[in-house]
């Protein structure tokens, strides 16, 4: 399977830090690319089979799609999209084995985009409501 990775600059820098660039950049399933803008990554999200982020915005976006996902964190602030909320991502830290379980099972699970029940397009006018009913 190849692995198309939008490479951060610190991260190529961590990389070399640790000496480990050569051997991710000539690894042949490893496609490093640079940063890309919001439609293309929009884009690579959607043709993804799976996706490995430690972002709680890609996080969101693969709820939506449909997208495998596997949280690189130990928690997050969107639990909405957790597998045990009825959404497509599964935390998985940072220890490697932990990464490699849950990118097992994820890589398992079926396609079906997700919509939480308040990501309606309505959320401002709830707010307003609120504050204008607010004594």
């Amino acid at each position: 399977m190849l692995l198309l990775w939008t490479l951060h600059p610190r991260t190529r820098q961590r990389l070399e830090a640790f000496g480990l660039w050569e051997r991710v950049a000539g690894h042949p399933n490893v496609c490093l690319l640079n940063p890309v803008g919001y439609h293309a990554m929009l884009r690579l999200n959607m043709g993804a089979r799976i996706l490995l982020t430690d972002s709680g915005g890609l996080q969101e976006e693969c709820c939506l799609f449909g997208t495998p996902c596997v949280t690189l964190r130990e928690n997050t602030e969107r639990p909405m999209t957790l597998a045990e909320h009825g959404g497509l991502s599964r935390l998985a830290g940072n220890d490697p084995v932990k990464v490699r379980e849950v990118y097992a099972e994820r890589l398992t699970a079926r396609r079906e985009p997700f919509r939480p029940p308040l990501w309606d397009g309505h959320t401002a006018e709830r707010i307003v409501g609120t504050m204008v009913n607010a004594e």
